[in-house]
Order: structure tokens, then C-alpha cells, then sequence
């Protein structure tokens, strides 16, 4: 190899050392994973008696998948006795813990109580990439009344609660910089500049027939579905992390997929006692893997 060959060899090689060098250093979009606990129902002692105890382990087994985040979806207890025994179980989590109430957390009636005790019922955060819009579901349904057979409507005091948080859902779209870069995408299958996911308690959607009870109490209904369906297509929102059925479900309805936590409670309709975790791509999308309570008891 004479000496000219041997210098286009070496500063080849100078040049891809550069190039390796320069991707290492530019900052690229992470995986986020989410573990989301739902129905944990601590107090609920006629159909959950070991839900502490459940819960207990189920904070074990996050603990070992190390998420980014932890979202608890939901009916964390039937009082004030078990919200705190609740916080105390899920102060064992060693990632951030963030909550949306449920409807045993929230009745027509009653939200200054829950924000006394968790904060706001409704906000937004960010893990990573991902801005996380968490939504009061109880401000859309007044199911206070399981076996009511029509929709119920919410008291006023509670009206205007709701209609405060449409207003405040409507308003995260005009101070999101990446929602107007994704609607300038020429192609579907260019990655979003930003990610949004919703999380509530109550699903908007029956999946199928499913839930086979056609009892309005299951989800949400209109006139509340359709502004808050509105209000998720502005965002841009995919998929929304939900509760409420107590069994691990995934099903796409009106162009969000559903993602449905199972409960560590109780299984009123079948399933496994669990929790779900989420990986959430750099590109958007979300994957979901039910994970089993072995040593559950219901």
C-alpha cells in the first residue's frame, strides 16, 4: 500500500469517527414507558379485601420494570381512612406517581374533597417527550347512580366545574408549538414533532358490545362525549390510558385507540388482577402489555 492509499485509508476512518461522534452528541427522542395502576379500590372490603395487600405487590413488580412514570388511573379508595393507606403503599413507587380520579374518588358533588387530598383533578405533565393531559372524567358523568337506565345529568355547581375543564382541554391545543408542525406534515407517516396521550378514568367508548351492560354508568355520554371527542382531535391525542372496566382491553374507536388498565381490586367481568405498562415509541406509538398480579387475591 503506497502512502496515498494509506492517507485516504486513515482519514476515511477520521471521518466516520467524526460522523459517529456528531450522531452521539445530537439529541434524539426516547422511549418512554408508563406503568398505569387502575381500580385499586384500598377499602373496599365486600369485593376487594386483599386489594392492600394487592397493591403491595404490584408496586414490587413496577419497581423492577423501572418505568419512566407511574399513572394511577383511577378509584384508589372508598375513603379518606384508605386514601391514606393508599399514599402509603404507593410511596414504595421509585418513579413519579401521577393521579387521575375515578368515580368512587369523585361523585357529582364532591371534587373540592379530592383536590384537598391529591391536588388538581385535572392537568397536564411531561415525561420525556410525551405531554400527558390527565382529564376529571367525573366533571363528564353523573353515575352516583349505578343501575340509573339514562344518562344523569351533573348538578349545576358541577356543570360549571365541567364546562371550566372543557375550556381549560380546548385551551392546551393554542399553547402547543408542535401542534401546528404536525399539521403542516405532507405525509401520515411522518413522525409527530410532538406527542400527546390522554388519561381519564372512564372510557368514552364501549368497545364493541362491550361491556354487554348497556347501563349508561360504563361511559361517557353525550352531550359530554362529543365535546370531549372535540377537544382530543384538536389535541391530536392517539390514544388515551383509561380505567373503569377493571380488565385489560385495547380496541380503536373514532381514531384514538383505548388503552384499558386492568384492576388490582377485583374482577367484577373476568380477567386477571394486574397492571399495564405502555412503551410509547419516538414516533408515537403506544404498546401495551398487560402484566399479571401472580400472587393476587381477589
Amino acid at each position: 500500500m503506497d502512502v496515498h492509499t494509506f492517507s485516504f485509508f486513515r482519514l476515511r476512518n477520521f471521518a466516520a469517527f467524526l460522523f459517529s461522534a456528531f450522531l452521539l452528541a445530537v439529541p434524539s427522542a426516547a422511549q418512554v414507558t408508563i406503568a398505569q395502576l387502575s381500580d385499586t379500590h384500598i377499602g373496599e372490603k365486600k369485593h376487594a379485601p386483599h386489594a392492600a395487600d394487592n397493591l403491595r405487590q404490584a408496586v414490587q413488580m413496577i419497581n423492577d420494570r423501572r418505568p419512566d412514570a407511574v399513572i394511577l388511573s383511577g378509584d384508589i379508595g372508598e375513603s379518606l381512612q384508605a386514601w391514606q393507606e393508599a399514599r402509603s403503599i404507593l410511596a414504595g413507587l421509585k418513579a413519579p406517581l401521577y393521579y387521575a380520579p375515578g368515580n368512587h374518588d369523585v361523585h357529582s358533588h364532591d371534587v373540592d374533597r379530592y383536590r384537598k387530598g391529591f391536588g388538581k383533578d385535572y392537568y397536564s405533565f411531561q415525561v420525556k417527550d410525551v405531554t400527558f393531559i390527565v382529564i376529571d372524567s367525573e366533571l363528564l358523568a353523573n353515575i352516583d347512580v349505578f343501575d340509573a337506565r339514562t344518562p344523569q345529568p351533573l348538578p349545576p355547581e358541577t356543570q360549571e366545574e365541567s364546562e371550566r375543564m372543557i375550556s381549560w382541554l380546548e385551551s392546551q391545543g393554542a399553547a402547543d408549538p408542535g401542534k401546528k408542525e404536525d399539521k403542516k406534515r405532507k405525509h401520515k407517516d411522518e413522525s409527530p414533532s410532538h406527542i400527546v396521550i390522554g388519561v381519564q378514568h372512564i372510557p368514552v367508548f364501549r368497545d364493541g358490545d362491550f361491556p354487554r351492560d348497556s347501563k349508561p354508568y360504563w361511559v361517557i355520554n353525550d352531550p359530554y362525549r362529543s365535546q370531549e371527542m372535540k377537544a382530543l382531535h384538536d389535541l391530536g391525542i392517539k390514544d388515551m390510558l383509561v380505567g373503569h372496566w377493571h380488565i385489560g382491553r385495547v380496541f380503536e374507536k373514532d381514531g384514538i385507540t383505548w388503552h384499558v388498565a386492568p384492576a388490582t381490586s377485583w374482577l367484577p367481568m373476568g380477567g386477571e388482577l394486574g397492571f399495564a405498562m405502555h412503551s410509547i415509541s419516538p414516533d408515537g406509538k403506544v404498546h401495551t402489555e398487560f402484566v399479571n398480579l401472580p400472587d393476587a387475591r381477589p
